[in-house]
């Protein structure tokens, strides 16, 4: 699964299970107390160092209110819950300092609380990589760091020259809409758009996109391909286009539309996508859409 679904995923239950589990922190996991919700100055330093590290590296989430000592093998793993009095408290604050621990700013960073009945609780933050590094780490660190294995390290002189030579880079995203066909016709349409929120130009981009096995993809338009005879029948489309390119201005360019028969007419749409171009790493989401 991709981080973004893991934060969303993540509850009490998967939180217990880290502890009682001795979940080993990783590239993409990190566990943190907090001494006091309204951070103090050592806690505001840690919460700029993630947000340093995590976006300079590939991305991670950090479990606030959860205990972590190293294990037999010295890699630190969850080893108790230590909720927070206050986790509303904590998620305003989280979303306060988030513009102020990190320059440049993180984009896409997202905290939420898990509240239990009298108050207390845990907050999750999700840092994803950024293509607009190097991100230098405020809250009295002015550093820069990056996140190995399951530490983070400050950035040595060779990692910066690196990252400030990288070429401006492309972010592309996939917009999906369900558009219902008249009530006697049984097919639907699903209509796909790219977007680049990046700074380089996409090159060679492309994307799949498989649904729930109950649709039947009766037919394809524009640039995308009908693979599910590809798949063993499993209802897939992709798209590529090794010739044209995708600019970076936020505006959405069609990139067709499939047509699709299911027994749930008019019911929201499963799909699970994966999209990538030259000089971005392969994104993948799940999610559904509902008819317009």
């Amino acid at each position: 699964m991709s981080l973004r679904t893991d934060f969303e995923l993540m509850t009490l239950e998967v939180i217990q299970a880290f502890v009682g589990s001795g979940r080993e922190e990783d590239l993409h996991l990190d566990f943190k107390t907090v001494g006091d919700v309204t951070l103090s100055r050592d806690d505001r330093k840690s919460l700029a160092v993630a947000l340093s590290g995590y976006a300079n590296s590939d991305g991670g989430l950090i479990v606030w209110g959860v205990e972590a000592r190293p294990g037999a093998d010295g890699v630190d793993c969850a080893s108790a819950l230590r909720q927070v009095s206050n986790a509303q408290l904590l998620l305003g604050r989280l979303n306060t300092l988030t513009g102020q621990g990190v320059s440049p700013l993180v984009d896409g960073v997202e905290h939420r609380a898990i509240v239990l009945e009298d108050g207390s609780g845990f907050c999750i933050s999700c840092i994803p990589a950024s293509d607009s590094g190097p991100h230098m780490a405020k809250a009295g660190e002015d550093r820069y760091f990056k996140r190995n294995g399951s530490s983070f390290y400050r950035m040595e002189h060779f990692d910066l020259e690196d990252m400030f030579g990288r070429r401006q880079r492309p972010s592309l995203s996939l917009r999906l809409s369900l558009v219902p066909r008249p009530a006697d016709d049984p097919h639907e349409e699903v209509h796909f758009s790219v977007i680049n929120d990046g700074r380089g130009v996409a090159k060679h981009a492309g994307f799949t996109c498989s649904f729930q096995p109950d649709v039947t993809v009766a037919g394809v338009r524009g640039h995308l391909v009908n693979v599910a005879g590809l798949n063993r029948g499993a209802p897939i489309v992709s798209y590529q286009d090794s010739v044209g390119v995708v600019h970076p201005n936020g505006i959405a360019s069609s990139a067709g539309h499939a047509i699709i028969q299911r027994a749930g007419k008019g019911e929201p749409l499963a799909f699970r996508v994966s999209i990538y171009c030259e000089n971005m790493r392969v994104r993948t989401a799940e999610g559904s859409v509902s008819p317009e």
